[in-house]
């Protein structure tokens, strides 16, 4: 059964580690990745919040409008406080907070973490794959509670990852083919 829950789209970090804060602006398997990203939440999310900062605002202001969201410019200094402000104050949970990097391989796999996050008993769900010899959080997440117990569900590397560094595009277009 699939269901619809609140998106948050935490689009406003400094992205240290891959050299711009627009890394999500990059254009893999064809498209740039955050607009990809909405198309695919387009089946799975009956609101969508995407939250800026100073580092990112010009660049996706447009993106407000065109895809009829509703965007919040926050301090962008940190990815924890600024999603502890937007789960305490802005949104009614449950709610997917979803990472503006992540590329996944098609919206199906988005909601069928949605659909096994929402039946753990766990108050916080967080998506994994095999990175670097261990788990890695992806940047995936439901909340059914700002805070409380958490579990981890770990999903293939194949079907979906994030862009931390630049080395992680070839790893996103590998997501994107049918030979991945």
């Amino acid at each position: 059964m699939m269901h619809s829950v609140r998106c948050i789209i935490m689009a406003g970090g400094q992205g240290n580690r891959f050299g711009s804060p627009t890394k999500f602006l990059q254009r893999v398997c064809g498209e740039i990745i955050i607009v990809r990203l909405l198309k695919q939440l387009r089946a799975i999310c009956s609101h969508v919040l995407l939250v800026l900062s100073k580092h990112t605002l010009l660049e996706l202001k447009s993106l407000c409008s065109n895809y009829e969201i509703d965007c919040i410019e926050l301090c962008g200094e940190n990815y924890v406080k600024d999603l502890a402000i937007i789960l305490d104050a802005y949104i009614k949970l449950p709610a997917l907070v979803l990472a503006a990097d992540i590329v996944a391989r098609e919206s199906k796999v988005i909601a069928k973490f949605v659909e096994e996050a929402l039946s753990e008993p766990a108050e916080v769900v967080t998506a994994v794959t095999s990175r670097s010899g261990g788990a890695e959080p992806i940047g995936l997440s439901l909340f059914k509670a700002p805070t409380g117990s958490w579990r981890n569900i770990v999903l293939p590397p194949n079907l979906i990852t994030d862009i931390d560094e630049v080395k992680d595009l070839k790893q996103a277009e590998k997501v994107c083919s049918n030979n991945a």
